[in-house]
């Protein structure tokens, strides 16, 4: 039997606060740089993927419910992922270790508190009230096989997607 979606999609969001925690342990110390890089490519890629598999099967389930809250719901929660794509993008762009790629590092970590706050409360927490656990365990079956497809966010680009297209495709 799959997992459910809402509770992989909150595993997910729990194993990036801790992540984000442990960055947050090495920043003050230069002795663990390599560690820091090899934690920010690890995160930055699951956020990725992350992100990627919610666009790909739990966010054009719950846009394409009746209620125009839930399309404005998933506008949000786009916009939010290219928020912390945006952060994701700065980091790799910068010396890892200097100031500005910590402060991309930050900048990612906020924008992915806030959308992950907001999907909780006003994204999972609905969904899992209107849906039938048996779709939310074929919605997980979907999610981890998708995830399991790109490790590493393997053929995914960290690439903007604009909110209002992408619901406009996944309602139509």
């Amino acid at each position: 039997m799959s997992a459910d979606i809402t509770e992989m999609i909150l595993d997910d969001h729990d194993w990036f606060r801790r992540q984000f925690l442990r960055l947050a342990d090495l920043r003050d110390h230069p002795d663990t740089l390599d560690e820091a890089k090899q934690v920010w490519d690890a995160l930055a890629r699951h956020l990725e993927v992350h992100a990627s598999a919610e666009e790909e099967h739990f966010y054009p389930s719950m846009a394409r419910r009746a209620d125009d809250d839930d399309a404005s719901a998933t506008e949000d929660a786009i916009g939010d992922h290219d928020d912390i794509r945006a952060g994701a993008r700065k980091a790799f762009d910068e010396e890892p270790g200097s100031e500005a790629w910590w402060n991309a590092i930050d900048e990612c970590d906020k924008a992915n508190n806030h959308h992950m706050s907001e999907e909780e409360s006003d994204d999972l927490a609905p969904f899992r009230r209107v849906t039938s656990l048996a779709l939310r365990q074929e919605l997980g079956a979907k999610f981890e096989q998708f995830k399991a497809e790109h490790p590493g966010a393997k053929g995914l680009d960290f690439a903007d997607k604009d909110p209002d297209a992408y619901v406009e495709a996944v309602t139509s």
